[in-house]
């Protein structure tokens, strides 16, 4: 499991104790959400790097700083949207329990 699917695994055992305990496998559940967290933050970040329109002429640390920024904002949104997610969202528990 990846520190995706972990910080997803505390946060329901905290937030969501009875959903959590209705998973039937949450070894699996959150491995294989935390994958999921992984590669969307992969393509995230990417379509927000395309975005800089001076990427290809940034200098090193420019550049740096460029795909440091992509990936810190991809992984605060998926990390909003998939694996903190709010106690009261019915439909999205829903979603993600399958």
């Amino acid at each position: 499991m990846n520190q995706y699917g972990r910080r997803a695994m505390r946060h329901w055992q905290e937030w969501l104790p009875e959903r959590f305990q209705e998973l039937e496998d949450p070894e699996e559940f959150f491995t294989e959400l935390g994958e999921q967290a992984a590669e969307e933050i992969d393509n995230l970040s990417a379509e927000l790097d395309a975005q800089y329109p001076d990427r290809d002429q940034a200098g090193y640390s420019d550049r740096v700083a460029q795909l440091s920024t992509s990936r810190q904002m991809a992984e605060n949104q998926v990390t909003r949207d998939l694996l903190l997610v709010d106690p009261e969202d019915e439909e999205k528990i829903a979603q993600l329990m399958g």
